[in-house]
């Protein structure tokens, strides 16, 4: 899946790469926990890193797109000799927790000549929490078993703002800055710590607690842009 939405995004940027107000870029993102969600993560933090399409209307200081993030929240491996019933051998299980963003973006920009540019963000979307699981002999061989754990998504949005430093080109694009808000309704997630295993339950069982909270918190981010066309 997370291909197949990568793909769509090159071959979008591809297809309007004629046209002069068209940007894209990378931004790098770090969630902090606000509110109960602070409790429940415990010091864990949501990384994400994003890829972004924006539209930037003639004339005008104001840009729509969307953006699709990526980030792990967790990742828990453990060694065990009991996964399969009459089979001892030692093997790695690897369960990561992830969460992909969807986003639309509209983006108010306060021009000006000066090197700094700030502007105003507001986002809204989708956020899609899963698990996946891999089974290994050895770390680099392929997996004997992998699957999916527990998945659950949720709408989400996000406000606040930031500046850009043009490029020494201004025309090629620029860095930027940003602070945003992001707050949802609530959703099932699972943390590393919230998953075990019985291997005395039938032929071995996984048993999952997941936890239930808003996704609330503060994300500043760093990224750059580039203007296509141009």
């Amino acid at each position: 899946m997370t291909r197949i939405i990568f793909l769509a995004i090159f071959l979008l940027s591809a297809s309007v790469s004629h046209a002069q107000y068209f940007s894209t870029g990378f931004q790098a993102n770090l969630g902090v926990p606000v509110g109960d969600l602070r409790e429940i993560m415990d010091g864990s933090v949501f990384p994400e890193y994003t890829m972004s399409v924006y539209y930037r209307f003639p004339m005008k200081p104001i840009e729509v797109g969307f953006g699709l993030g990526y980030g792990k929240h967790g990742t828990e491996l453990e060694k065990r000799t009991d996964l399969y019933p009459g089979f001892t051998d030692e093997l790695r299980l690897r369960r990561n927790n992830n969460l992909m963003t969807f986003m639309g973006i509209f983006r108010y920009n306060f021009e000006s000549e000066k090197r700094i540019i700030p502007f105003l963000e507001a986002q809204v979307g989708a956020n899609y929490f899963y698990t996946r699981y891999k089974i290994r002999e050895f770390q680099f061989e392929e997996p004997i078993e992998e699957g999916m754990d527990f998945s659950d998504w949720v709408l989400g949005y996000r406000f606040g703002g930031g500046f850009k430093v043009p490029f020494k080109n201004r025309e090629m694009g620029h860095f930027e800055f940003k602070v945003l808000y992001h707050d949802s309704g609530p959703v099932d997630f699972l943390r590393k710590q919230d998953t075990e295993y019985l291997p005395d339950q039938g032929e071995g069982e996984f048993v999952y607690t997941p936890q239930r909270s808003a996704i609330t918190m503060i994300q500043p981010g760093i990224g750059f842009i580039f203007t296509i066309g141009n």
